[in-house]
């Protein structure tokens, strides 16, 4: 079982609080040719890597993947179809008629709220082979898509639903960001009860975070927006998980909900350490025991491919470095960490571990039952320090 992961780094426009790589181009305006050139040969190199590997989950990210042409999204398919053993492609209607859907392809494309149009959607149904959706609603309340600077507005929200369904696109998520000053929890009731209501399928909702380098953090520092206080933060984050939780949402991770059987497997991968290859300017890979990453900017991606370069980078991780990224990555979800495999697999720091698990200040944001050792909703909130504390 494994996963690849294909960076399109283009956007019409950088949102403020962005930090991801990507760069400005307009929609179908001949761009992207030279890309997908160098794309489909990464692939071609990469693939004696998973060579004895299925291949059960592509997730096309960004980036924004719905600026291309979707010819050339079905070229980069087609690349990973001739070279890889993926997993067999099942529609989203017809996932019922197979023993495991977790047996099949899942293929996630992102899509911008804009870029819904019946014959975007039309076209994307005929090619068969993405039967997951995944797009940024972000807000809904057009003052709130002006605040967070995006480019489209509510009715293309109501509009991307309303194709998913026509169009058959059955399992799809939305993300939603709280956590900034505008946003008041009148409005994310409202959100969340007709997210509800539509029955979506997956929501990721994230805090607003302020990253170096980016539009959001010089209005920051000019004072032209303000961060809230972390009683703000868990005050909303508490709400949504509320609201959620109690309508058959499974909090299954940080950000992420989903109904009965709609995680997401691709990013579910990531959170239990199965290899993935990524592909793509500044797209990162992890498997046999190492993390590579590719050339940050499109400039030196070119380069490094034209060198038959694999990666840019590699690190070989250390037993130290393993062991915190086990804990790191499981304890972002509510399943948590397996004792007993940590048991197996790191048994040189169990005594550690006891020992951080018996402290009496993080108590209280833990649970440990039926063989795992999880955070509870508030340590989920701070878990970034928790997490910390665990390490060597």
């Amino acid at each position: 079982m494994s996963g690849l992961y294909v960076h399109i780094p283009f956007c019409e426009s950088k949102c403020g609080y962005c930090d991801f790589y990507s760069i400005k181009r307009y929609k179908d305006s001949g761009f992207a040719s030279d890309f997908v050139d160098t794309l489909t040969t990464e692939i071609t190199q990469k693939s004696y890597l998973f060579k004895n590997q299925t291949v059960n989950t592509v997730y096309f990210g960004g980036g924004t993947p719905s600026i291309l042409p979707l010819d050339d999204l079905e070229r980069i398919f087609r690349a990973i179809s001739d070279n890889y053993n993926l997993a067999p492609i099942v529609s989203n209607s017809n996932l019922s008629s197979i023993d495991s859907p977790l047996s099949s392809l899942e293929c996630t494309l992102e899509i911008n709220p804009e870029h819904a149009t019946d014959e975007y959607f039309s076209h994307l149904q005929r090619l068969g082979f993405v039967n997951r959706l995944s797009t940024g609603f972000q807000a809904m309340t057009d003052n709130g898509l002006r605040y967070l600077g995006r480019r489209h507005t509510v009715k293309d929200n109501y509009r991307y639903i309303e194709l998913c369904r026509k169009y058959n696109f059955n399992n799809f998520s939305v993300d939603y960001i709280f956590g900034y000053e505008t946003l008041d929890d009148f409005q994310i009731e409202d959100a969340f009860r007709y997210f509800i209501d539509e029955g979506i399928p997956h929501i990721s909702a994230y805090s607003l975070g302020i990253e170096d380098n980016t539009p959001f953090m010089l209005k920051l520092r000019k004072g032209e927006i303000h961060k809230m206080d972390d009683d703000f933060y868990l005050r909303q984050f508490l709400l949504i998980h509320d609201i959620l939780e109690s309508n058959g949402y499974n909090h299954y991770e940080i950000s992420n909900y989903s109904l009965p059987n709609l995680h997401s497997r691709h990013n579910s991968n990531y959170w239990e350490s199965v290899p993935y290859l990524g592909y793509g300017p500044s797209a990162h890979s992890y498997y046999d025991g190492s993390r590579s990453w590719n050339a940050r900017t499109l400039q030196q991606y070119h380069r490094q491919i034209a060198e038959h370069q694999l990666f840019e980078e590699n690190e070989i991780l250390t037993p130290d470095d393993a062991f915190n990224e086990y804990i790191m990555l499981r304890l972002r979800t509510r399943k948590g960490i397996d004792i007993e495999y940590l048991t197996l697999h790191f048994s040189n720091y169990i005594e550690h571990f006891n020992k951080i698990l018996r402290r009496r200040d993080l108590i209280e944001y833990l649970e440990v039952n039926d063989g795992y050792v999880r955070l509870n909703i508030n340590g989920l909130f701070i878990s970034d320090h928790i997490i910390s504390e665990f390490f060597v």
